[in-house]
This record gives C-alpha cells, structure tokens and sequence, in this order.
C-alpha cells in the first residue's frame, strides 16, 4: 500500500486501542500509542534510505529484508523504544503491544496488492503477492474515513472494531475471488505457464498477464468475460547480450525486484539497447517499469537506467542519453590510449 493508506490505517490502530480501557483511560497512554501506530504502521518502508544510494538500490531492497519475519519484532522494539524514551511513564507492554501490530498489519496489507513482499526471508527470496487488491484501495481508506467521522459520536474501541471486522471480510472476499479467478482462467488456459492478476480499484475488475510458451497475452477480466488487448510474441534473443545486461549493477538490482521482466534488443549503428520491462505494469503497448542498458560494439563499453519512465519524451530522452554516455566513454579510452 501506497504511504498515505499506511499513516490512515496507523491512525484506525491508534483509535482501535481505545478498546483496552487502560488505554482509553490514560491520555498520555493513548497519546503515545496513537503515535506509535502511525510510525509502526509506516516503519517497514523505512527502506526507502536505500534511495541515498540510487534508485536500483532501493528498487532491490524494498520489502525484502524489511518486511521479513524476523524483522516485525525488530521494527515494533525500535519505534516503541524510542517513544517510550520520551513517554517513560507510561506502560511499555502496552505502547509495544500496539505498535507491533501496526507492523504486522503493514507487511500483512502489502501481501495482497501485485508487488508483495518477501516476507519468508531468510528461508526464502520468493515474492509472496495474493493479487487481491490495488495499492491504493478506495474501500479501505472509505471504512476509515468513516469510521473517523463517527468518533465523536461512538466509543473509538467499539467503532473501530466494526471497522477493521469489516475489513479483514473485504480483503477475504477480494482475496478468495482472486483465486477462483485464477483457477477459472487456468482451466481455460491449460498451456499457460503463469498467470499474473492485476487488481483494480473497481471490484471484480482485473487487469491480467498470462505467459504462454509461444508469446505473452495482455487483457481484461471481469465476471467470466475476457477480453485480450494485446499480445507479445516470444523471440529467440541473443543469449550474449542479454547475459552481458545480467552483468550490469543497476539491471542485477532490477530484476531482483521482479519475477516477470522479460528482455528486448534494439540494434543501433554504435552498439545495441538491452531492455528489461516488468510486464506487469502496462499501459496500452508501453511499460513504464524498466531497466535499460547500451552496450557500445566498441570494447563493450556500457552504461545503463533503472526505473519509472511514464511519457514517451521522458524515453526518448533515456535512451539518448545512455547512447551517449557509452559513446564518450570510448572516445575518452580512445584518445588517452593514443596519448599513452
């Protein structure tokens, strides 16, 4: 889920607790709790410092080691260990109680939107995504707004109940739908070797990527009727290049981040482009999530993207700048070996 949903779902956690009536009871209690769920709710995309060091440092970090089992008691001791510094009156249990829950509840809602997360890490690096719903949710952010205007009419505790109960039937509804869908889908595409569901915010609604042997289908779903827009064959790719692009830093980070890139190769005059593109994220016939390297004919020089790029001039603009970046790096090798 997007940040905005996290920091409102910390604010339902810090108005659910008002169901334990020493919470209710206790102003400073409920004061620093509520400020525990916010930040608790918020903590396991803290990663987001691995931007200091690029962004395909933060696209291979991102929920991985941080919304990873064994660090939802970590993340729950370090934002109550720090609030309780300033509030150490006030119970311990109690304030790491509430904000440990608003960890989990973080990395639980991140399970059910396309990206998931890898949260059986160490035992395991394989994203986990039930592709139940979009990351930002309407319904979900509905029932909290909400819920927050009738908290000056109905005990917090008891509102919030409702609200979160409410909830947990929405995503079991969403999420149980999503697999007959998927079960549905495979029966009528016994070929397939995956099939990929992309939620919309509309209910019943799918995007959806289904992987033949022969090409990549890309369409629409909903209540049994659908509808293919377009379709990427397979082609045989030189194996070379795409292993040289593997070698590269940012694309190795890349493709960390994901298990449906897929590679292209465009042949210019000077070198060749590499693309990685994330076939989940498609708009029309373009995919905005990529990674891009040029690789030079002259002594492989390389120099290479990763990230987000949603106009065509933004890709324009790429691609012309990679291609000159490898160029001048081999005309600078060039002339100090002549001066040499």
């Amino acid at each position: 889920m997007d940040t905005t949903s996290h920091i409102i779902i910390g604010l339902g956690l810090g108005a659910l607790s008002h169901i334990d009536p020493m919470v209710a009871d206790n102003p400073t209690l409920s004061y620093a709790i509520l400020i525990g769920t916010v930040i608790g709710s918020n903590a396991p995309d803290f990663d987001y410092v691995y931007k200091l060091k690029g962004n395909s440092s933060y696209y291979r970090h991102h929920r991985g080691w941080s919304h990873s089992l064994l660090a939802l008691p970590l993340w729950g001791l370090a934002v109550s260990g720090s609030i309780y510094f300033f509030f150490s009156e006030v119970s311990f249990s109690h304030l790491f109680l509430w904000t440990f829950l608003s960890v989990i509840l973080h990395v639980f809602l991140d399970l059910f939107n396309v990206y998931g997360t890898q949260v059986i890490r160490p035992f395991s690096i394989k994203w986990i995504s039930f592709d139940s719903i979009p990351l930002v949710d309407p319904y979900i952010l509905y029932l909290h707004i909400t819920g927050f205007f009738l908290l000056p009419f109905y005990e917090a505790g008891r509102v919030f109940i409702i609200i979160y109960m409410l909830m947990f039937l929405y995503l079991f509804l969403r999420t149980v739908y999503a697999s007959c869908t998927k079960r549905y889908l495979q029966d009528h595409f016994q070929n397939a070797i995956r099939i990929k569901l992309m939620p919309r915010a509309r209910i019943l609604y799918w995007d959806l990527l289904i992987e033949t042997e022969d090409d990549f289908l890309f369409g629409e779903y909903s209540r049994k009727s659908l509808v293919i827009e377009h379709t990427l064959q397979k082609k045989q790719i030189d194996s070379e290049l795409i292993l040289e692009s593997m070698n590269d830093s940012l694309v190795s980070d890349f493709l960390s981040s994901t298990n449906f890139a897929y590679p292209f190769i465009q042949k210019k005059k000077n070198g060749t482009f590499v693309y990685w593109k994330d076939l989940r994220f498609r708009n029309n016939k373009f995919f905005p999530y990529l990674a891009v390297v040029f690789i030079s004919t002259e002594l492989k020089c390389k120099d290479s993207y990763t990230g987000w790029v949603y106009s065509l001039k933004k890709y324009k603009k790429v691609l012309r700048k990679l291609e000159n970046a490898s160029t001048s790096s081999y005309d600078g090798k060039k002339k100090s070996y002549l001066e040499g």
